[in-house]
């Protein structure tokens, strides 16, 4: 038995010995056999490293071998050196004095010394300053940084809006080297690349201004077209453009005295040309860093006559620069013809770009049925749950259905309805494109839309059309209606490239007058405005004030009662209370019984203010601040912006409350309050921009106006009207007078209802009061039995 399990055992182990053996053979033979060559290479190794050696400089080599710590103490005492560069001293002075302050640039750019891209310098006379140079500035001026005129002699009408240089020395050549001059002083270290330009010339300047964004700064730019050879050397052209890096015109300073000297030629690219290759030694060049500059001269260009010839030359399309031109009239249609061909060349690249996208898809997961309609448009937003679901709204070519929470049905009016007529166009446009013309539109079955923060605005369209390819039958009406065929269109307004727009700066230390017009009927609320505004005062010392406007419905006589007397007693109350504030100031204003509107009270109070005072318009119920009041200096640019915010309005207390006592504080959420799109009584405005608004109305223009829509008909100033939390305003009682201009006081009357409480808690309020009187009437019917 024993033998048995023995035998067993050996068994097991020779077939164990011999998987394992085979899994570690190929791992065994791989080690042998690279042990042995190794081995092998050993020898020529050890020569290549004697070899090496040899040849190397023996101090040299003790000097490598000195700097390597092969030693452990050597290790431990070891200490790292910082080398410093050399500095110069003159250029980095701190001021050691007690309680200075190290001074630190503005922006970031002017710390890391970041220049603005391209400067353009163009050259006019006082005879060509209203023609020429008014045409290269409505042509170059939007697409480079900044544009500077030079002149020789002062021109008797100036034209507006173009920053313009008289040298009146009567050296005409000289020209040149003063523009130099001035250019270096005034503008030379804030660009990067700098054209000079003649006003003969057309430039497409927003080719020139991508050209130089693709070249490095670091580079000794002198690009033109070359015109001459003075001192063996090519100068440009100034009619065609010159364009030099900063590094050049940095070393045209010291050579100034010369050119003044040397350059007396009656051409100025003479001139320009001479000074700059003295100062530089660097000639003109067509080409750099693998950039052309393509300039194409023509000689008595007739544009009419010379365009059909010119249009088929593939370096005239090329171009960045034709020169000369003969008249204003022939650098207009120029600049026409250029920009029909970069939209044609846009045109195109969107299409190789779709082709591209078509093409590639096939290749992606998916196949082609991935990409979205259309090719280069984002994808459809997908809701994650139902509350993310973007309706479509209905419309017709009259009406919009169901626009929001609280229309049922809406006219067509402004942009919207310019918006249906566009697409429907567009539509036909399409359909015939495709169909040989032979749809008329009849009528709209029916319309939806909807906006996708990702794609842009959607339309589907239900279209009734008239087939013009159907021969029409007379007095037979079947025939018609066979002509009328039904087409579903789906459109699509893509969203377009988001831009920042940049805004002027503003601080929040701005002094901020409140303006508070008051009637009897509004003087609940004023105990606890008055107090808020008092504890904002004391917080913000003199950047704050509050001009009171008493509103008299008739004006008080000698011994009568006045009726805002206790108001006025707790005014002087808080201004006694208050040391370092800014008093506050009342005025008293009587309307007779007739319809005052907003403009005449903010007239008297804007005769008491200086021209640079803000504004800012508010009632009784408003819930002031410091947040708010911040939000209205940032959001408020004198000569740029005026602020209308949409604030949140509290629904009235006694309908969403079931229990007193009401909380004081106004809660936000939709069941307490809305905003309210409809109130346009708090605005801030800067004075100047109110009385430059002011006096482009006439009397009778603006009592049919409130402030918001005379800011919006005025037109010069960007009226900016959003949502704002932090405005929040207490229930009031909206008084709607009948003798207000009628388009007023319907809106005032919707406001009125909109603003009582949302339509669930009116419900709810009215089955209350059904269930009440269905109560009293079964007690009443009881007690009579």
């Amino acid at each position: 038995m024993k033998f048995w399990r023995c035998r067993r055992l050996l068994l097991r182990c020779s077939f164990d010995f011999k998987c394992i053996s085979r899994a570690f053979l190929p791992a065994l033979v791989g080690l042998c056999l690279g042990m042995t060559v190794s081995m092998m290479y050993a020898p020529f190794s050890e020569d290549s490293c004697e070899t090496f050696i040899a040849k190397q400089d023996p101090q040299k080599m003790i000097k490598l071998r000195d700097t390597k710590s092969f030693d452990a103490q050597n290790d431990e005492s070891y200490e790292p050196r910082v080398l410093e560069p050399p500095m110069d001293e003159s250029k980095y002075k701190v001021d050691t004095k007690a309680g200075a302050k190290f001074f630190r640039p503005k922006f970031a750019a002017t710390e890391l010394g970041i220049r603005e891209k391209l400067f353009v310098a163009v050259l006019s006379s006082k005879d060509t300053l209203n023609t020429l140079a008014v045409a290269v500035n409505r042509t170059v001026s939007q697409y480079v940084t900044k544009t500077v005129y030079f002149i020789d002699k002062k021109a008797a009408v100036v034209p507006g809006g173009m920053v313009i240089v008289n040298f009146d020395d009567g050296y005409n050549h000289l020209m040149p080297t003063n523009v130099f001059k001035f250019v270096i002083k005034k503008y030379g270290q804030d660009y990067d690349y700098f054209m000079f330009l003649s006003d003969k010339g057309y430039v497409r300047a927003e080719k020139v201004f991508d050209l130089v964004s693709h070249i490095s700064v670091s580079k000794h730019v002198h690009l033109g077209t070359p015109k001459g050879v003075e001192g063996g050397k090519t100068y440009c052209s100034l009619e065609g453009g010159v364009i030099i890096s900063q590094s050049l015109l940095s070393l045209v300073n010291s050579s100034l005295k010369w050119c003044s000297e040397n350059c007396h030629s009656l051409d100025s690219s003479v001139n320009f040309g001479k000074c700059l290759l003295h100062a530089t030694d660097l000639e003109c060049h067509s080409t750099v860093a693998n950039k052309v500059y393509t300039a194409y001269p023509v000689k008595n260009l007739n544009f009419n006559k010379d365009i059909e010839a010119l249009r088929e030359q593939a370096n005239f399309n090329k171009s960045l620069s034709v020169f000369p031109m003969p008249d204003e009239i022939t650098h207009y249609k120029m600049h026409r013809y250029f920009c029909e061909v970069e939209l044609n060349s846009t045109r195109h690249q969107i299409q190789e770009m779709k082709d591209n996208i078509l093409y590639m898809s096939q290749f992606a997961p998916g196949g082609r049925d991935s990409i979205s309609w259309p090719i280069g448009v984002p994808e459809p937003y997908k809701p994650k749950n139902r509350f993310d679901v973007i309706r479509w709204d209905y419309f017709t070519e009259t009406h919009i259905f169901f626009q929001d929470d609280f229309t049922n049905v809406k006219e067509l009016i402004g942009i919207d309805k310019l918006d249906i007529q566009d697409i429907i166009k567009i539509s036909m446009e399409k359909l015939n494109e495709q169909h040989n013309n032979k749809y008329l539109y009849s009528y709209l079955i029916n319309g939806y839309r909807r906006f996708d923060p990702q794609r842009g605005m959607e339309y589907l369209l239900d279209l009734a059309l008239e087939d013009t390819s159907i021969p029409p039958e007379e007095n037979n009406k079947n025939n018609y209606n066979k002509r009328i065929i039904e087409k579903r269109v789906f459109l699509v307004r893509p969203l377009g490239e988001v831009e920042v727009v940049p805004m002027p700066y503003v601080t929040e230390s701005t002094r901020l007058n409140i303006i508070l017009s008051i009637t009897p009927n509004e003087m609940d609320g004023w105990g606890v405005f008055l107090e808020t505004y008092a504890r904002l005062q004391a917080e913000s010392a003199d950047s704050l004030a509050l001009i009171i406007v008493f509103v008299y419905p008739q004006v008080p006589k000698t011994g009568e009662e006045d009726v805002f007397s206790v108001l006025k007693s707790m005014v002087t109350y808080y201004d006694d209370k208050s040391e370092d504030g800014v008093k506050t100031r009342m005025i008293n204003f009587a309307n007779n019984g007739t319809y005052v509107p907003e403009f005449k009270i903010i007239d008297t109070v804007s005769d008491l203010l200086d021209p640079d005072a803000l504004i800012l318009t508010c009632t009784v119920g408003m819930l002031l601040n410091a947040e708010m009041l911040n939000r209205v200096r940032i959001n408020t640019i004198p000569g740029w912006q005026v602020f209308f915010p949409i604030g949140f309005w509290q629904y009235k207390p006694n309908i969403i409350y079931d229990k007193k006592p009401y909380p004081t504080d106004i809660e936000f959420s939709s069941r307490t309050g809305h905003y309210d799109v409809l109130s346009y009584e708090h605005g801030s405005f800067y004075n100047s921009d109110y009385k430059d608004s002011r006096k482009s109305f006439s009397i009778e223009e603006l009592m049919k106006y409130d402030l918001y829509e005379m800011f919006v008909r005025y037109g010069k100033v960007h009226v900016f009207r959003a949502v704002e939390p932090e405005f929040k305003h207490y229930y009031m009682q909206l008084d709607c007078p009948v003798n207000i201009p009628s388009k007023l006081y319907e809106r005032c009357l919707e406001r009125k209802s909109m603003n009582l409480a949302t339509r669930a808690q009116l419900a709810k309020r009215i089955f209350q009061y059904q269930a009440k009187r269905e109560m009293q009437h079964s007690t009443q019917n009881e007690n009579k039995e």
